[in-house]
């Protein structure tokens, strides 16, 4: 057996006595790593200070390793892990405080999960912005409108919209009143819209069917108004005052509405009739200047205006129309229809002239008038001149026409309606379709819906005319 000397052992030990240490040496020696923010400091004050949106960033090094993260910390106690290296902060003022300093706290991490014991910091000296509010002009009517006002506002704030608590909204000389701050369309109609002068409104908002509980004082029925806005944010600051351009609301004068979707003087032709069938009447024209008149929001404006009359008397025809708003474009009798659905189902009473074409979509307007479809054979349809429209019941007129109607369109009606007009068609380039040109709806025997496709004014005489006209407006919309 070989022995090991004495001194042998003894180098062997020192030697592993060497390793130990240097092995603890190398333990001991591991880096922390450093954490650097890459503004050192904001030196703002006054209303130099920064709004509550900040964007900031920091990095971190470590000497013998690597960096898997950061924590943050606006406490040096709760501290929230990130591998970012830079974020957007909102930060939040505490209600009614315009100014504060906030504490950033950030320290690295590295591979061995050691931190940085002596975190980057950054005082941020915050100043709250006051918030901004619009009212957006091309939401509103171009300078007049009928019973009832809407239009849309918005608001923004630097630190945030979400720092915006309330909005108040004001007419003319009245007083501010408190409005809902997430609900951006407003109608606002008369408590009593055939009253003149002064008063208070119903509060819509959006496409809501129920006014608020709480009117709004100020509002000037039959006059010109003007509509003020303002918001607060959490630091209790108010926003400049928007302010409206001035609008004239016309009040209700009548329990028969006639809104024309057709030039002036095609309307004028109507309202010859009109004035001697039934001379107490409240009028719309959707279609001049451009169309400017017409609803920006059809819902609620329409809708609104169109629920406080009995009866309604439309006149369009196949032009297309576009929405300001939206960019729609259709018909008129196309916007309207869902209303006019509505209208009928609370027992409104309405009488519709709108000569259609082949090439209109009509899939809005099927079966919300008695009309179910239009032919779509190849060629045309004309009436020619002193045809006739034939009624199926004695209490109207027989209405011949007074020249040659190219292109008309005549329709199938719906199952539930009643034919009241066929005309004498004469199919050209092998047409082939209905011949029927107006139809009726009726509830047991009360009549509340009228629907004509061919311009009445170019058939019979003025007398004819009137009649028809009063017998619709007067003896069968007469319940």
């Amino acid at each position: 057996m070989k022995r090991i000397s004495l001194d042998t052992l003894s180098l062997v030990l020192l030697c592993l006595s060497l390793w130990s240490c240097k092995r603890e040496g190398d333990e001991k020696s591991n880096t922390l790593p450093d954490t650097k923010i890459v503004l050192e400091a904001i030196n703002l004050t006054g209303d130099d200070r920064l709004n509550s949106v900040v964007q900031l960033s920091w990095y971190g090094t470590d000497a013998d390793g690597y960096i898997t993260g950061f924590e943050i910390s606006l406490d040096e106690t709760n501290w929230t892990f990130t591998t970012e290296q830079d974020s957007t902060f909102n930060f939040e003022l505490d209600a009614g405080t315009d100014t504060t300093d906030i504490n950033l706290f950030v320290r690295a991490i590295d591979n061995d999960n050691k931190k940085d014991p002596t975190p980057a910091s950054l005082i941020i000296p915050l100043k709250n912005t006051p918030p901004v509010v619009t009212l957006d002009e091309a939401s509103f009517p171009e300078d007049t409108t009928n019973l009832v006002l809407t239009f849309r506002w918005d608001a923004t704030d630097n630190d945030g919209d979400e720092s915006i608590i309330s909005a108040q909204l004001k007419l003319n000389d009245g007083n501010w009143n408190d409005i809902d701050v997430d609900k951006r369309i407003i109608s606002l109609i008369a408590t009593d819209p055939t009253t003149s002068g002064t008063t208070n409104a119903y509060i819509y908002y959006n496409t809501e069917t129920s006014p608020q509980s709480s009117t709004i004082d100020g509002f000037k029925n039959g006059d010109t108004n003007r509509v003020y806005i303002r918001v607060e944010d959490l630091a209790n600051a108010i926003s400049e005052v928007d302010t409206s351009e001035i609008i004239f609301v016309k009040r209700k004068t009548s329990d028969l509405i006639f809104v024309s979707g057709m030039n002036e003087t095609s309307t004028a032709n109507y309202q010859t009739i009109l004035n001697t069938a039934y001379p107490s009447y409240d009028y719309v024209n959707y279609m001049i200047n451009s169309n400017a008149y017409q609803p920006k929001f059809w819902n609620p404006t329409f809708r609104l205006m169109l629920s406080e009359y009995d009866k309604l008397f439309m006149l369009g025809d196949g032009t297309n129309i576009t929405n300001p708003i939206n960019g729609q474009i259709d018909i008129m009798l196309a916007y309207a229809a869902e209303h006019i659905q509505e209208f009928s189902n609370n027992n409104g009473k309405s009488f519709i002239i709108n000569p259609l074409r082949t090439t209109n979509d009509i899939s809005s307007i099927v079966s919300v008038m008695p009309l179910d479809s239009i032919s779509t054979s190849s060629g045309t349809a004309f009436i020619q001149d002193n045809d006739s429209l034939t009624p199926t019941s004695s209490s109207y007129p027989v209405l011949t026409a007074n020249y040659i109607l190219p292109n008309v369109a005549p329709f199938y009606p719906t199952a539930d309606a009643e034919v009241l007009y066929n005309a004498t068609i004469t199919p050209q380039s092998g047409w082939v379709g209905p011949d029927e040109v107006a139809a009726l709806r009726k509830n047991g025997a009360n009549t509340y819906q009228v629907f004509i496709s061919v311009p009445v004014t170019s058939f019979g005489t003025t007398t004819e005319q009137i009649d028809l006209f009063d017998q619709i407006l007067n003896d069968d919309f007469n319940w």
